[in-house]
């Protein structure tokens, strides 16, 4: 069999994946998901039988920011930080007995997170929708029949450089006889605070300071 008979092969032996994934939204609340366990027990003894394994092939970043956002409860107001990242991976499904004989699909996936797991749940969703895609598993349930949570987020305000460090790094740079141009790849008024300390410990370095 080619890769696409294969695939369609799993495909027509894959029934519907429940929704066993409990995922708690705060104190209170809760919603049910597929776990990649789930999509991972239905699908690997199938790709077994068939031949076909499947991978992630590359992984690029297209977003990584930190968001800020606030919420009032009894008049007291609480900022929290949060970490998100969007990753578009290239997941790719090989036909064991003709390893050249190959199809590929790519998933864009988010992760949010208030410490460091952003990128771990990014890679995780992408993953898990590239095999869900590609071997249509049904969950039984639409996403789209529930509208998302809208929480408001917002970039954390940046601190730019003081004119005193702009100063000392104009009057360093001329010292070491470079041109602005080369040292800095936006005008140096876009510089933030922390920016403009590293390039003054760096140019410092340079100048044997």
């Amino acid at each position: 069999m080619n890769i696409y008979q294969r695939i369609d092969a799993i495909t027509a032996e894959l029934a519907v994946v429940g929704k066993n994934l409990t995922v708690q939204t705060g104190k209170t609340g809760s919603y049910k998901a597929v776990g990649e366990r789930d999509i991972i027990d239905a699908v690997k003894p199938l790709e077994h039988k068939y031949g076909v394994v499947s991978y992630p092939v590359s992984r690029e970043i297209l977003d990584d920011e930190t968001l800020e956002s606030e919420s009032t409860y009894n008049g007291n107001t609480t900022k929290k930080t949060t970490f998100y990242i969007k990753i578009r991976t290239k997941y790719r499904f090989v036909n064991i007995e003709k390893p050249e004989e190959y199809i590929e699909t790519e998933t864009i996936s988010d992760g949010i997170d208030s410490g460091d797991k952003g990128g771990g749940k990014a890679m995780t969703y992408g993953d898990k929708y590239a095999l869900m895609k590609v071997y249509k598993i049904s969950t039984g349930e639409d996403p789209d029949q529930k509208a998302s949570e809208e929480t408001e987020y917002k970039q954390p305000l940046k601190e730019y450089a003081s004119e005193a460090a702009i100063k000392t790094i104009k009057i360093m740079v001329d010292k070491a006889g470079m041109s602005m141009d080369k040292v800095l790849k936006k005008p140096i008024e876009e510089l933030t605070a922390d920016e403009a300390a590293k390039m003054i410990i760096a140019l410092k370095k340079k100048l044997g300071e």
